[in-house]
């Protein structure tokens, strides 16, 4: 890994993006980054400055974040992480379905309400449920072009709607047995995902924000914090996925975070005619996505840090 410094490589990128109206033209700037070379936090970062609008800083901070859950992941290809299904509630009822075939591989059958990218992304971690009586979750690489992969595109969302996103219908996928991923599907990737997530796509939106407000002169005190914000989820980005000590400052850490978008908002209000600032109050939505659970996470932190005593 590199040794990058966001703060200095912050300070020193210039404050002029192109306009980004599609996938294809922001890819054509992330995969221009050294995607095999800078860690997560580096690319969720540098990705959220070179950004135009905040689809392109969520997209960089959450490929970033599945970089950080699966080091395997090299090149520029996309990837996802597919865990939700329409009217599912608890992870435990996913009725995405694995069975064993005649051949030793596996097949999989089900459905998906949210992919993101389906015309871009090479391939999707798919959180499923062994059929029969135990039906323990597991994780499922999934090359997007696999036999039996359907995917239905959703109508652009009200927030962020330059980012596509489907429903994935997947009918008697045959793959080989070493598409399975070892350990459990909720406590070794979906549960830790959430927490990545979170954390990546916040330094993505700090990142964006950090260039924007350089373009626009927002007052300094502003973007000191959002660089320091940048340095402390740097520091605490190693041990989200797994301490309660790193869930508990991540936490408090995106707490600070949705309090700077705040005032990042209330600088752009200042500017009414400005479209990036009119796209940011649009896609005000991201800055409350992970308020709910990461709260959650950080009350369950607090309690099992404090009972340790």
């Amino acid at each position: 890994m590199s040794t990058f410094s966001p703060v200095q490589w912050c300070l020193n990128a210039s404050v002029d993006v192109p306009a980004m109206e599609t996938v294809d033209d922001w890819l054509t700037h992330w995969r221009q980054l050294p995607l095999d070379e800078a860690s997560p936090l580096a690319l969720a970062v540098m990705g959220g400055c070179q950004a135009d609008r905040a689809a392109w800083a969520f997209s960089a901070g959450y490929e970033a974040a599945l970089r950080a859950m699966f080091p395997q992941i090299r090149g520029g290809g996309l990837h996802g992480f597919s865990l939700s299904e329409e009217g599912i509630r608890s992870p435990r009822d996913l009725q995405t379905l694995w069975r064993t075939d005649a051949s030793g591989g596996i097949q999989l059958s089900g459905n998906k309400g949210w992919v993101p990218m389906p015309e871009h992304c090479e391939a999707y971690f798919v959180v499923c449920r062994a059929s029969g009586a135990d039906g323990a979750l597991s994780v499922v690489r999934l090359p997007a072009t696999a036999d039996g992969v359907t995917m239905s595109p959703r109508n652009p969302a009200a927030f962020m709607p330059e980012l596509p996103a489907a429903r994935m219908q997947l009918q008697d996928v045959q793959l080989d047995a070493s598409a399975m991923l070892p350990g459990d599907g909720w406590s070794d990737y979906a549960r830790p995902f959430g927490a990545l997530e979170e954390l990546y796509v916040s330094a993505a939106l700090m990142g964006y924000l950090l260039r924007e407000g350089r373009a626009r002169e927002w007052p300094q005190a502003l973007l000191r914090q959002m660089l320091a914000a940048i340095s402390l989820l740097e520091r605490i980005a190693p041990e989200v996925g797994s301490a309660n000590r790193g869930q508990l400052l991540l936490a408090g850490a995106t707490e600070w975070v949705r309090a700077l978008m705040t005032q990042a908002t209330a600088e752009w209000a200042k500017q009414p005619n400005d479209e990036a600032g009119q796209r940011w109050a649009r896609d005000q939505t991201v800055q409350r996505m992970w308020a709910a659970a990461g709260a959650k996470r950080g009350e369950r932190a607090w309690q099992a840090l404090t009972a340790a005593q």
